[in-house]
């Protein structure tokens, strides 16, 4: 399986290092990175058609694709939005001392 990087949108840094830190006790990642958002804007709520603007945190948890599933729905009981941004990209080029790393962490 692939390398990637699980991308979650935050409320402020201390809930992504609560969330950051439950996926790595958990073994579904292994390391986090939290880095501050100084703005964020979007439309809330749903269909309103109204903006809202916030401060907050991203988070990225490095992991396995095939750990994406657990984490997300481990994510969606820890975050405190009822709609949090969860998702993923994938990384490609690290080299293969690097995954194997990452493998025998999650096995």
């Amino acid at each position: 399986m692939n390398p990637i990087w699980a991308l979650v949108n935050c409320n402020n840094s201390k809930e992504a290092k609560n969330i950051g830190k439950a996926m790595l006790e958990q073994r579904l990642g292994v390391c986090f990175d939290i880095i501050p958002r100084e703005l964020t804007t979007y439309f809330w709520p749903p269909q309103s058609g109204k903006l809202e603007e916030a401060k907050g945190s991203l988070l990225i948890i490095e992991t396995l694709e095939e750990k994406y599933p657990s984490i997300k729905k481990e994510i969606e009981k820890l975050h405190s939005d009822k709609l949090p941004f969860i998702g993923y990209i994938t990384i490609q080029g690290t080299d293969q001392k690097y995954q194997d790393w990452i493998r025998e962490e999650l096995k």
